[in-house]
């Protein structure tokens, strides 16, 4: 009887510590994603065509001259 309780307990904490590894990758994963996204927002230029971009100077626009 007690080499049985020992052996469901033991297996319950093998599923229990299994469980609680793979909630941790998973909550991680998101941290990471969140992370890589404001890492990229704050260091890379958008695209031209997304909404983000500043939008074309006009022809009516001058153009800065000066030393080169």
């Amino acid at each position: 009887m007690r080499r049985r309780f020992v052996i469901a307990l033991l297996a319950l904490g093998t599923v229990g510590g299994y469980a609680s590894g793979f909630a941790s990758l998973r909550y991680r994963s998101h941290c990471r994603h969140a992370w890589m996204e404001q890492r990229a927002d704050s260091t890379c230029t958008p695209c031209p065509g997304s909404a983000q971009a500043p939008a074309a100077p006009s022809a009516e626009d001058p153009t800065p001259s000066g030393p080169r």
